[in-house]
């Protein structure tokens, strides 16, 4: 890993680091989809080492990835492009033009054409038929797309290094072995790049690492509710390791993603949870399965005027709020659901006036102080349990689950 005392451009960001957000969760989702793949996988990264993002997959192959959170779609011409593949170059010719190594410009936005520029016009170049980051993106490498990308690129190096092409001693970083590549070496390099136009914004990537926490082999039941606490680490690390100088200060394994779950899980929970989960498959097989009406049936019963507009709202609720709680541990909300059946059972052997038939404010007016009640209990027993759920929202929808689902009814049946 040495440079063999090339005098190439400091790219490492020790001294500067200041935050990069977007980089930081890529790099954090990268590690958790890597460790995925292969669990038995030693050294996983190397945050702001050669690159924005250093990486080791499986059987030892190299990947280096540059990450722009950008607002403009990119072209050739843009430098940040050209910036990226000279570092690129700089990587690929350090290590020996390793066939494994793999290079990924990874972006939220999309690309567009190039237009007549000065570094064109310098270069005696003009836009090619299509997008030049299409040709490379579909890899159409072309005599043509190879013969621009090429002096595009040493021209770049030129400008970047500060390089007199008339003066051998202003030659730096890797400019005699660049320039005496033909075609057939740019090809193979070239072929190592690979380009992810229109990836995720910073809020996607959250979600996407939020979702990769999860998933990751290290999650267990203990974790549940502590993702966030998860995410803090692990970006916390990050931020860490970009900061050091040494390499091996920079490496993240896979024992350092264990760690972080295991410290993350051994710490204290100030609440329990509630075992009452254990009666919640009773309850539902002593349902009578031959009698199952659902919420519309059950107000249309006692209701006949019910207001459509409201009633479409309610059933929208019992039905969504199912896949709302599919993401929370099964223990948790088992218990939660036997809760809100018991609260709502107290309800109505205590509070509701049973009736052949309701007008629409009575029976609305029910379901309110209904919601009410088990909101009420459910904060009541939140100040022990962990439900995992913690807004009254999903809460007063699970209600209208329950009922849904025939646990409860307006009638006495």
């Amino acid at each position: 890993m040495v440079n063999k005392n090339k005098d190439i451009i400091n790219r490492d960001a020790s001294d500067k680091y200041k935050g990069f957000r977007y980089q930081k969760f890529r790099l954090a989702k990268k590690m958790l989809e890597l460790i995925k793949i292969n669990l038995k996988t030693n050294i996983i990264s190397f945050p702001e080492l050669r690159d924005d993002g250093y990486f080791i997959e499986k059987n030892g192959k190299q990947i280096f990835e540059q990450n722009k959170d950008y607002s403009e779609p990119f072209s050739f011409n843009s430098l940040e492009i050209r910036k990226s593949m000279v570092n690129f170059l700089d990587n690929y010719f350090e290590l020996d033009k390793d066939p494994n190594l793999q290079f990924i410009f990874f972006t939220n936005v999309t690309y567009t054409s190039e237009r007549n520029s000065n570094l064109l016009r310098k270069i005696d170049l003009k836009p090619l038929e299509k997008p030049v980051l299409k040709y490379l993106v579909e890899k159409e490498l072309t005599a043509v797309v190879v013969d621009f990308v090429a002096k595009a690129l040493v021209q770049t190096y030129i400008d970047e290094y500060n390089i007199d092409i008339s003066k051998v001693e202003t030659y730096k970083g890797y400019y005699e072995e660049l320039i005496r590549m033909d075609g057939e070496s740019w090809n193979t390099f070239l072929n190592s790049v690979t380009f992810q136009f229109g990836e995720g914004d910073i809020d996607e990537l959250n979600l996407e690492l939020e979702k990769e926490i999860k998933e990751c082999n290290f999650y267990r039941l203990e974790h549940v509710n502590r993702e966030q606490v998860i995410k803090m680490c692990l970006l916390e690390t990050i931020d860490k390791r970009m900061g050091e100088r040494h390499f091996t200060q920079k490496m993240i394994n896979v024992e350092t993603i264990k760690n972080i779950y295991y410290e993350v899980s051994s710490r204290e929970n100030s609440l329990s949870y509630d075992e009452i989960f254990i009666h919640w498959e009773s309850l539902e097989e002593e349902r009578d399965s031959e009698n199952l009406r659902n919420l519309k049936e059950k107000i249309y019963g006692v209701c006949q005027d019910f207001r459509q507009r409201t009633l479409n709202r309610y059933s929208r609720e019992a039905t969504t709020v199912r896949d709302e709680i599919k993401s929370y541990d099964k223990k948790q909300i088992y218990s939660l659901r036997y809760r809100v059946y018991e609260s709502m059972e107290k309800f109505f052997d205590e509070v509701f006036h049973f009736k052949e038939s309701y007008t629409f404010e009575e029976l609305n007016g029910a379901i309110k102080i209904l919601k009410q009640c088990v909101v009420e209990d459910i904060n009541i027993l939140m100040e022990d349990f962990d439900y995992g759920i913690k807004n009254k929202i999903t809460i007063e929808k699970m209600v209208l689950l329950l009922i849904d689902e025939c646990f409860h009814s307006f009638d006495e049946e």
